[in-house]
């Protein structure tokens, strides 16, 4: 398995769409901020990133402190630090304000929100929506990406086929009908899978962070390893040794484009999954500590809280008050 995959495959991602925009230039809006959106869905999230995907016409997407970028049809524009954003027909056109009581009307619907908007110039499609990132986690795949990623879906005829199939799940979504929503969901999450994927594949905009180690191959093999197997007993000649590097040069490369040590990357990377099991299993703290490689519950205690500054324990129950359950299995 690769280290992207594994990644995305412990992180909790929902997505949603809320909005089937047709705008005729001239046009532009400010959206509401991902708090107001956060706010409006009532959700407690690390991060709620809203996204654009353009199905017909072309638009200028920017954000405060950053060159505009073109968008044209099969292009989809992701916001992963939740940066306020002006969508356009072209620069320089004054901007309708979406407020935070719009957000709110908008998701309150539970169905998309048709939007028509502008003049009486070139039109433009837009499918609007969002990903909310759960907090165990979050921050570490989204930390590193810049604050407006693009990518572009598929071929000419991939664009048109996901066109087609977005439309084809708001058309179920609206009708209603078992499973109309998850259809939805899943096509937003796809969307973020692939749009993430070609950002790290290409190599095209500097990145931080973990991420950064994607594109060194040597390096990215060790993340897969640590991914993969957070279980073992990996210390750094090991990992050094599976990478074809000295320990000295494997350290180095590995801190320089992480941004942290072999041994810390895996200590939280262990903390990250600590955390989702804790959350969703009925499983004892120290099952998780022997799970993770931790010899007694008292070391496995202190890695945590050193991480989330609250014990398991105590991490566990919170993240249960709302499904009712406030009991411990330690």
């Amino acid at each position: 398995m690769d280290a992207l995959s594994d990644a995305l495959r412990a992180l909790r991602v929902s997505g949603s769409m809320f909005i089937d925009a047709e705008l005729k230039a001239p046009w532009a809006v400010v959206t509401p901020s991902s708090c107001d959106i956060a706010s409006a869905l009532g959700v407690e999230t690390d991060r709620v990133i809203p996204y654009h995907l353009v199905t017909h016409g072309e638009c200028v997407v920017t954000v405060e402190g950053h060159a505009a970028r073109q968008l044209g049809a099969g292009d989809i524009a992701l916001f992963p630090h939740g940066d306020v954003h002006v969508l356009a027909s072209h620069e320089g056109v004054a901007p309708l304000t979406l407020s935070r009581e719009f957000a709110k009307r908008a998701l309150a619907r539970r169905s998309i929100l048709p939007i028509r908007h502008g003049g009486a110039g070139n039109p433009t499609r837009l499918l609007c929506g969002f990903f909310a990132i759960e907090r165990c986690g979050g921050n570490h795949v989204i930390g590193g990406l810049p604050a407006l990623l693009t990518a572009r879906v598929g071929t000419e005829g991939g664009r048109n086929l996901l066109a087609a199939v977005a439309r084809g799940s708001i058309e179920a979504h609206v009708a209603g009908g078992p499973g109309s929503e998850a259809m939805v969901c899943k096509l937003s999450e796809i969307l973020f899978v692939d749009a993430l994927r070609q950002f790290v594949s290409s190599g095209a905009v500097p990145v931080q962070g973990w991420l950064a180690g994607l594109r060194d191959p040597a390096i990215c093999h060790a993340l897969s390893l640590i991914h993969n197997q957070p279980q073992h007993a990996w210390d750094v000649q090991s990992l050094a040794s599976a990478c074809a590097f000295s320990r000295s040069k494997f350290v180095a490369r590995f801190t320089s484009l992480v941004g942290s040590s072999p041994m810390k990357y895996l200590g939280q990377w262990r903390m990250i999954l600590a955390a989702r099991d804790l959350s969703d299993g009925n499983i004892s703290v120290m099952q998780v500590a022997d799970r993770y490689g931790y010899g007694s519950e008292a070391a496995f205690t202190r890695a945590f809280r050193k991480m989330f500054d609250v014990p398991p324990a105590t991490f566990r129950r919170a993240s249960r008050r709302g499904e009712g359950d406030s009991t411990d299995a330690t």
